[in-house]
């Protein structure tokens, strides 16, 4: 009876040593780990002021007061990568707006077209009708394209902030660049903001061999600068050189587009010739009455 007794005191006191073995292992190990965590969290931060500790230097938190020394950070490629990813986030949200525009007018005329109106009586209902389902998809539209304008103006001025000139002449940036010019410029036009169409028409066709030849480009510039000329001879301040420097520009866009579509030796573009040359002799001859 007491050699069992004393059995089980034995096996008692030994479990016991046991679990604070275990529990003292336990804890060393934890502390090794955090002590590993602590060593890692203070690689890093050596890492992130590594230049403070080559130098005496504590440049982490210098911003130059110098503008010249602003505008040659703004080389670093790092800092053009960025402004081109903002600049493509714009482009990517204000193409949504019109897509989601464009996919909304589909399913609204979908619907219109199979909606039974049984409450006309007369053909002057239908018309109206008609003409109120016109206005409101002419105001989802134009509500959507002037959302679109601004994300898509934003996204030009961040890629005209970009100066690190390998990007400026990687393909992927002049691609963007051709596609965000070509939206903004169809989208702004179909508001009727035809001037700030012109410059960015002019920077498309100087970017590459092929804008150069294309046809859109010049069909858009030709209605912009017929735009301005009609503008500008309605401004009593405006000079007659005024308006035949964009009645010119006019008439050579047109003959452009014509001659890239169907060519020099094509009846087309003999007739555009035609046309150009009435319309400078009409100019001619009222200049002479004046």
């Amino acid at each position: 009876m007491k050699s069992s007794k004393m059995y089980s005191l034995i096996i008692a006191v030994l479990m016991a040593f046991v679990f604070f073995s275990f529990v003292q292992r336990r804890g060393s190990a934890q502390q090794a780990g955090e002590k590993t965590a602590a060593e890692k969290n203070e690689s890093s931060i050596k890492d992130e002021f590594s230049d403070v500790e080559v130098t005496g230097w504590r440049i982490r938190d210098f911003k130059p007061y110098v503008k010249a020394i602003q505008e040659l950070e703004k080389l670093n490629k790092e800092y053009s990568d960025n402004l081109l990813k903002l600049a493509i986030d714009e482009y990517s949200t204000g193409l949504d707006i019109l897509e989601d525009m464009e996919n909304e007018v589909i399913k609204l005329k979908a619907a219109n077209k199979v909606k039974k109106n049984l409450n006309e009586r007369f053909y002057w209902q239908e018309i109206d009708r008609k003409n109120q389902e016109q206005r409101q998809i002419a105001a989802k539209k134009y509500e959507a394209k002037m959302k679109s304008v601004t994300y898509l103006t934003r996204s030009i001025d961040y890629l005209d902030q970009i100066q690190h000139p390998e990007i400026r002449q990687e393909a992927r940036f002049m691609n963007f660049q051709s596609r965000l010019f070509q939206v903004y410029v169809s989208t702004q036009y179909d508001l009727q903001n035809f001037m700030p169409c012109i410059p960015i028409l002019e920077r498309y066709i100087t970017l590459s061999d092929k804008n150069a030849k294309d046809i859109w480009a010049y069909k858009y510039m030709a209605s912009c600068y017929g735009y301005m000329e009609k503008v500008l001879a309605k401004y009593r301040h405006a000079s007659e050189d005024e308006i035949n420097l964009f009645k010119n520009k006019k008439n050579r866009c047109m003959l452009q587009a014509v001659e890239l579509k169907y060519g020099l030796d094509s009846p087309h573009y003999k007739h555009m010739q035609e046309v150009v040359e009435q319309d400078e002799k009409k100019s001619e001859r009222i200049n002479d009455f004046k």
